[in-house]
């Protein structure tokens, strides 16, 4: 397969990624090859605004972790937005990306290097996690983990799902029905995503879609199974 773009990852394993993305060069690139243009400009102040608005929902939030935070792609807004965020992520070379980019509100406490599944803080140490663009990168058993560590430091979540109703994934059904591709594409369902979320010890409280039909993107509210 063809490498388009050098922010892409050459395999599609958790294992590969986890190395990827620490790559000095794929950090360089990786904003200006994912974020840079007006439509991917216009997607990213939609991904922002379901943020917020999931956000909007819980009561007493003002410390939060935005963990993998990658370049700092939402950290500064969650700042400027009156949260008081600590960024964090596997990548040293991404989160250098983040502090060269300036414009950091008082409200971004630092960053911190840090495995998703073994984050080094204490329980309930934040009051939310924010995670984005990260978990369709893992696979189902080491997300279930993830949600388990992420609910040990925060007794809520608010994270991203990519799901089966839309229609990119209709699309990827008929093609694979047609044998016209072989390339695996993986989403969750509603019954799957509640599952998920109940074996880490969790209740799903909303899901927020981006956008309807052509995003295959939920924003997830979660707390865990005993928060009132």
């Amino acid at each position: 397969m063809t490498r388009t773009r050098i922010s892409e990852p050459r395999e599609r394993t958790y294992a590969h990624k986890r190395r990827f993305y620490r790559d000095s060069e794929v950090a360089a690139y990786y904003d200006q090859e994912r974020f840079v243009g007006p439509l991917k400009r216009r997607r990213n102040r939609r991904k922002w605004r379901t943020i917020r608005d999931a956000l909007a929902t819980l009561d007493d939030v003002h410390v939060v972790l935005d963990t993998p935070c990658g370049t700092g792609r939402f950290t500064g807004h969650l700042a400027t937005h009156g949260f008081d965020v600590v960024g964090s992520d596997i990548s040293l070379e991404m989160m250098r990306r983040a502090v060269e980019a300036g414009d950091r509100s008082p409200g971004v406490a630092g960053f911190v290097q840090a495995d998703a599944e073994r984050l080094p803080l204490s329980d309930d140490a934040v009051d939310c996690v924010v995670s984005i663009r990260f978990m369709f990168h893992v696979p189902p058993p080491t997300r279930v983990s993830i949600l388990r560590e992420m609910s040990r430091v925060a007794p809520w979540l608010v994270v991203d799902y990519r799901h089966r109703y839309s229609y990119r994934y209709a699309k990827w059904r008929a093609l694979r029905t047609l044998r016209l591709t072989r390339r695996p594409l993986e989403r969750v369902s509603r019954a799957g995503l509640e599952q998920e979320f109940h074996d880490a010890g969790l209740s799903v409280l909303r899901v927020l879609p981006v956008t309807r039909v052509f995003s295959d993107k939920w924003i997830v509210v979660a707390g865990r199974e005993d928060t009132p």
